[in-house]
C-alpha cells in the first residue's frame, strides 16, 4: 500500500504572486479579465512542482499514514522535504507515540527506535501501521521560477486541458523541475 498524506495547515499563501505571473507573460497588472484563472493555475503548479519534486515550497504541516511495507529496511522517509524542525516530528505506531532514529537534515528518514507494538499473549498482530506528523517547507526560488513558467505555460495552453498541458511542458521547465527533486 502506498502512504497517504494529508495536509494539515488550511490557509496557504501562494510563493509566487498574480503580479510576478502577469510580468512573466508580458501583461500589465490592470489587464484583470483572467485574474481568476491565473490565481487557480497558480496553485495548480504549486501542488503540481510539490507532488512531482517532493519539495514543499511553502511551509505546510502534514500527517502521513504508512504501513510496514512502506519501510525500507526499517527506515521511513517523509514524503516532503525540507523539514522544518526535527524537534517538531511526531511518530506513532500503532496509536502509540514512539522515539526514532533521524538521518538526513533536509530529507528526513526515520527509524522506530522503540519496540513497533507489544502484543498480548495469544493474540496476533493482523495490522501495523504508523503515522507522522511534521512541519516542511521553505522558500525557494527555482522552485518559483518553474511556478511561473509553469503558469504560463497552462494559462497559454488552457484550450488543449490541463493535463494535456502539464504533459507538454516546455524542456527547460521540466529540467528545471526535475532539479528540485535533487537532495538541497
Amino acid at each position: 500500500m502506498a502512504i497517504q498524506v494529508k495536509e494539515i495547515t488550511q490557509l496557504i499563501t501562494e510563493p509566487v504572486t498574480r503580479s510576478q505571473v502577469k510580468a512573466y507573460m508580458g501583461y500589465p497588472d490592470s489587464y484583470t479579465f483572467q485574474d481568476d484563472l491565473i490565481d487557480v493555475l497558480i496553485t495548480a503548479a504549486r501542488k503540481y512542482v510539490e507532488d512531482y519534486t517532493g519539495c514543499a515550497v511553502v511551509e505546510k504541516q502534514y500527517k502521513v499514514y504508512f504501513e510496514k511495507e512502506d519501510l525500507v529496511n526499517g527506515w521511513f522517509e517523509l514524503p516532503f522535504y525540507p523539514v522544518s524542525e526535527i524537534e517538531d516530528i511526531t511518530l506513532t505506531i500503532n496509536g502509540t507515540e514512539v522515539d526514532f532514529e533521524q538521518k538526513g537534515l533536509k530529507r528526513i528518514k526515520i527509524y522506530p527506535s522503540a519496540v513497533f507494538s507489544t502484543i498480548p499473549v495469544g493474540s496476533s498482530l493482523s495490522e501495523w501501521y504508523g503515522e507522522a506528523t511534521f512541519t516542511a517547507g521553505e522558500e525557494n526560488s527555482i522552485a518559483n521560477t518553474v511556478i511561473i513558467r509553469i503558469v504560463s505555460h497552462l494559462f497559454n495552453h488552457r484550450e488543449d486541458g490541463i493535463d494535456k498541458a502539464f504533459n507538454s511542458l516546455p524542456f527547460e521547465t521540466v529540467k528545471l523541475l526535475n532539479s528540485l527533486k535533487v537532495e538541497i
